[in-house]
């Protein structure tokens, strides 16, 4: 009887192991690979001494596709000033990389990932990012 009981045990685990497989998370696929102060960004246009142009508080980051699947992601970086700047809906495929970036950064980011054509995941709006997290 307990060698029954055994082998149900061990059939359940690996029955629950294969259904946890199949219920992956695609959030799990985008990884940091670098970040940077400072660093000149085309888009920001802040100045100082009136000509020339300030990178100082520029923050960017670096996200990558670490999973062989292809990827929709949806991206916003936190300003100094506390409202977000948000990226449009990027597709990633296998190990591609994209970087976002907040011309006066305060170090927050924010990310949401979703499988290509995955309609039961839906990214949040650029005006439901930004009243939901207005003060965060």
């Amino acid at each position: 009887m307990n060698l029954k009981k055994t082998l149900i045990l061990i059939v359940l685990l690996l029955v629950a192991f294969w259904a946890g497989a199949q219920d992956q998370s695609y959030a799990d696929c985008l990884t940091k690979v670098a970040s940077r102060w400072g660093a000149p960004c085309e888009k920001c246009e802040s100045y100082k001494d009136m000509y020339k142009r300030d990178f100082s508080g520029t923050y960017q980051v670096d996200l990558q596709n670490a999973c062989s699947d292809l990827i929709e992601v949806k991206v916003a970086m936190q300003e100094k000033n506390g409202t977000w700047r948000t990226f449009p809906i990027k597709a990633l495929g296998p190990k591609e990389t994209m970087t976002a970036f907040a011309c006066q950064g305060s170090g927050k980011y924010m990310y949401w990932v979703r499988r290509v054509n995955d309609t039961e995941i839906v990214l949040p709006s650029d005006q439901e990012i930004l009243t939901e997290y207005r003060s965060r």
